[in-house]
């Protein structure tokens, strides 16, 4: 269907019209219907601190809240995490939607050769685009990221880190081989992903960083090649030339005085012409404890349901996680090695039979799961969930409670 055959329905269906997401997509969506005739209700969004204001110049409603005052209507989708969002309205009772990433395409959103900062909406524009076509065709087995862990090493030791990085009491470079062989494995199973994210800890803090961006912008399924830093470690100089290439972007989380290397940080991205963005980070989730909840199938659903993470893919040592605090845990040997948790892409050799045989079953863990076991253990990731101060820093690192000493390995790691 075309936008335009879009557009007409929307108009013929004589019914409210509410933008479902506040933010920079749902801007350009608003501004697009607007120019065409169509008149938007109000926003609606799953946070709460969203909900608490007008964005630009609407109401924006509690996703829980519209049935107080929508008994039907037509939500245009701006949020690139559409099938969360489909879910949400058909439990509302509503059936009524399109993807805005569809209404989008006519807009000029490519980045081109990439420079210093970055016009983030147009990122998020573009990113919104491919999410919405990778759910309308469910043929490929698509992703719209992937983070590849690179290291357990990190230059801050925040007390409530999403990413379990304060129990790392011996923290360990991963192995490159065990890394790059991991990306191949993902790589064969996968049609195409829109970022791969190259996380740690401080990913800079691990030596061979450059072997792995070169390795992940020679991809041909990989859109972009996201890094993250808390601009506390500059890496040398000497290595960032291929940080130049137009895959790659440089994702910098500005923590005030703790990122103490922010400013040559960005002056050496700037006068190097690398493309980076610059995100604050003014409260995080409380979701950084480690503790067995002792739950019900029931109430881990409920997690699951409500977790803002549970589609934050990260791959560790070859296994395909549904999010980055499942893979933490399971590296601690905080959690008991839970098989249908992940998906082991070392499990069978990967010819062209144990590919279609691995992509059906990456397709049910990432489509079909209600609940991981790891969910017991987690104090739960809502996005309107309970916040703490952001980047506490912490002496030493903190205690926990070991699954199973025996089964603590240290294969895939080196120091």
């Amino acid at each position: 269907m075309s936008n335009r055959d879009i557009l007409t329905e929307i108009k013929n269906k004589q019914r409210p019209v509410i933008i479902y997401g506040a933010g920079v997509v749902g801007k350009a969506l608003l501004s697009l219907l607007e120019n065409e005739g169509i008149e938007v209700d109000c926003f609606c969004d799953a946070s709460f601190k969203v909900a608490e204001s007008d964005f630009c110049g609407k109401q924006v409603i509690l996703t829980p809240d519209l049935r107080c005052k929508y008994e039907d209507a037509v939500f245009v989708i701006s949020v690139a995490a559409i099938k969360d969002v489909v879910e949400r309205l058909h439990n509302l009772g509503y059936a009524n939607w399109y993807a805005g990433g569809l209404l989008l395409k006519d807009l000029n959103v490519s980045q081109g050769d990439l420079c210093t900062s970055i016009d983030y909406p147009k990122f998020a524009i573009e990113t919104c685009i491919y999410c919405h076509d990778q759910y309308l065709d469910p043929g490929k087995l698509s992703l719209r990221s992937i983070d590849i862990i690179i290291t357990e090493r990190c230059s801050l030791r925040c007390r409530d880190c999403s990413n379990l990085m304060q129990y790392y009491a011996k923290p360990k470079d991963c192995d490159t081989d065990l890394v790059l062989k991991s990306i191949d494995a993902f790589c064969s199973v996968f049609d195409e992903v829109i970022e791969f994210r190259i996380i740690g800890g401080e990913a800079f803090m691990n030596r061979d960083w450059p072997v792995i961006v070169k390795r992940l912008t020679d991809e041909p399924k990989g859109k972009r090649v996201v890094i993250y830093s808390n601009a506390t470690f500059l890496p040398d100089r000497k290595k960032t030339g291929c940080l130049k290439h137009p895959k790659v972007l440089l994702n910098i989380t500005d923590y005030g005085p703790l990122s103490r290397k922010f400013a040559e940080f960005k002056g050496m991205l700037e006068s190097s012409a690398i493309a980076y963005h610059v995100i604050a980070s003014p409260g995080w989730l409380d979701c950084s404890s480690i503790i067995p909840h002792r739950r019900s199938r029931e109430e881990k659903i409920e997690v699951f349901k409500n977790c803002c993470a549970k589609n934050m893919a990260t791959l560790s040592d070859g296994k395909l996680h549904r999010c980055p605090y499942g893979a933490n845990a399971l590296r601690l040997s905080a959690v008991s090695d839970e098989r249908t948790d992940y998906v082991d892409l070392f499990e069978k050799p990967l010819d062209a039979e144990g590919v279609l045989a691995m992509k059906s079953k990456v397709r049910d863990y990432l489509w079909h799961r209600e609940y991981l076991e790891v969910c017991d253990f987690c104090r739960g990731r809502p996005l309107a969930g309970p916040e703490v101060e952001a980047a506490v820093q912490i002496d030493e690192p903190l205690s926990y409670q070991r699954y199973s000493q025996e089964q603590i390995s240290d294969v895939g790691c080196r120091v």
